[in-house]
């Protein structure tokens, strides 16, 4: 027995040190190596990397050395990258990197040893691809439209999108902030965080102010200074302003926006109302500032573009729910909570209760739907053939009752634009008769008409969409017409 135990203590050494030799590394095949590498960019989790458990685990033969490894496309995976199209950029400690395409990591792995900490084995691949010393992986989408997290920038240069990981692969600089000193016993640390920056201007074609939009509905408007910089985050971007407010999660960003906007529809018309004059609200559905610009050249705007129009802002997502909520509370969704089309009651007070509060008359038409949960119930209008012809009809009724708010959602433009694109002739033959309905309403009426809309539409496949921050979703027209005479 004694001499079995002997050959036994010989037997573990060898079994350990043939583990060595072979590439592998003992400690991590039941628990942690000393060293890890991160997964981030475009992915739904970031990741931290210090194990192979939980991954299958393969012998690997490259240049006659044997390898224990894991298998790249199982460890990505496991972050859930945001496209089904993507790059990888592979970076070293060393700040050697490389970028592979992510489509194909058939015969691509990982491995760990005690001379190169984490490597990528890559049978397929050109040797400098295989980085050592593995210190960062991260995902960059390809498939912007797929990516939910992809930023939409629109300013003098056109319209495009990026994300996080694609920041990362253009450049950015890494700066170091002050946070704060602490001291004790005459010993003074000072504490920094480090950032990966990219300025506005680096980003942006503008001259004067940025719009920065955050996913959660808010607006920052910037103009840009030596403390202003975008911010690449684990999965995402963020911005801090001149003032060193944050918007986290940014959304997009317009360049040299306007700044009246939807939100100032209720402001404007409880101001009015004080005032004595009565109000008439008009929502246009889906009526871009880009889409009355063509209507009117094109001779299909004749009213509407013979009034004086300003351009307006329009709210994050430009969908019409949240547009709605905008202009009925005059706050931003991230206030209001309305960023999407499942939710039907808002935070705050409505326009309808304001008006009630001064003792005024209120009139609420709709479209065939009910899209909120107002405080005084809309007219519906319900009409198969002609929504906008019932809503219309509603709306003279609403006027001839003495009404002193009300307000009107005409939703046919939208409907046009979407199914044969914003620009196409049945969107400019619809604008055309919703611009004799809305002429006809404003001469019926005596007070203040207030005439947005909610959104803009882009051109998508043969129709059109809206949801994205661009121009042409985000930018509609506002006007404020004085009718003193009937």
């Amino acid at each position: 027995m004694t001499g079995y135990l002997k050959k036994i203590r010989i037997m573990i050494p060898l079994i350990l040190l043939i583990f060595i030799l072979s590439g592998c590394d003992y400690q991590g095949l039941g628990g942690e190596y000393p060293e890890s590498f991160t997964i981030g960019g475009d992915v739904e989790t970031p990741l931290t990397i210090n194990t192979m458990m939980g991954y299958p685990i393969k012998r690997v033969t490259k240049d006659e050395k044997n390898y224990t490894t894991i298998a790249l496309e199982k460890v990505i995976a496991s972050a859930q990258p945001r496209s089904t199209s993507y790059d990888l950029l592979l970076i070293g400690a060393d700040g050697l990197s490389s970028k592979i395409n992510g489509n194909d990591l058939s015969d691509c792995h990982l491995s760990y040893s005690n001379r190169y900490d984490w490597e990528l084995i890559n049978t397929r691949h050109p040797i400098s691809s295989q980085i050592k010393n593995l210190s960062a992986i991260i995902v960059i989408s390809t498939d912007l439209d797929e990516d939910k997290k992809a930023i939409g920038i629109d300013d003098k240069s056109g319209y495009r999108s990026t994300t996080a990981g694609n920041l990362y692969l253009n450049g950015f600089t890494e700066k170091r902030i002050f946070e704060g000193q602490s001291e004790i016993n005459g010993k003074t640390v000072t504490v920094y965080t480090t950032h990966k920056q990219v300025l506005p201007e680096d980003l942006l074609d503008f001259q004067a102010e940025i719009a920065v939009f955050g996913r959660d509905g808010s607006i920052k408007f910037d103009k840009v200074s030596d403390k202003s910089f975008f911010e690449i985050s684990e999965t995402g971007i963020n911005y801090t302003a001149s003032d060193l407010t944050t918007i986290t999660d940014v959304a997009g960003v317009l360049g040299d926006p306007p700044r009246f906007s939807i939100t100032d529809v209720t402001p404007d018309a409880i101001h009015q109302l004080e005032k004595g004059s009565d109000v008439m609200v008009i929502e246009l559905d889906g009526l871009g500032w880009t889409m009355l610009k063509m209507a009117g050249e094109q001779g299909k705007a004749p009213y509407l573009s013979s009034m004086l129009a300003q351009s307006a802002l329009s709210v994050y997502p430009p969908i019409s729910p949240a547009g709605l909520a905008a202009m009925i509370t005059g706050t931003l969704p991230s206030d209001n909570g309305i960023n999407n089309r499942e939710v039907m009651d808002f935070n705050g007070t409505d326009i309808f209760d304001k008006a009630r509060a001064l003792n005024k008359t209120a009139a609420y038409i709709e479209g065939d739907v009910k899209m909120l949960n107002t405080s005084i119930e809309p007219v519906l209008s319900v009409n198969a053939g002609d929504q906008d012809r019932n809503v219309f009809e509603n709306t003279k009724k609403a006027i001839s009752a003495k009404n002193q708010l009300i307000f009107t959602h005409f939703h046919s433009i939208d409907d046009d634009a979407t199914t044969y694109g914003p620009y196409s002739r049945e969107a400019m033959e619809q604008i055309y008769e919703v611009d004799k309905m809305v002429q006809e309403l404003t001469r019926g009426f005596r007070g203040t008409i207030i005439i947005t809309a909610d959104h803009g539409l882009h051109p998508s496949g043969s129709g059109g969409t809206h949801g994205r921050i661009c121009y042409e979703d985000m930018i509609v027209p506002y006007m404020i017409i004085k009718n003193e005479q009937v």
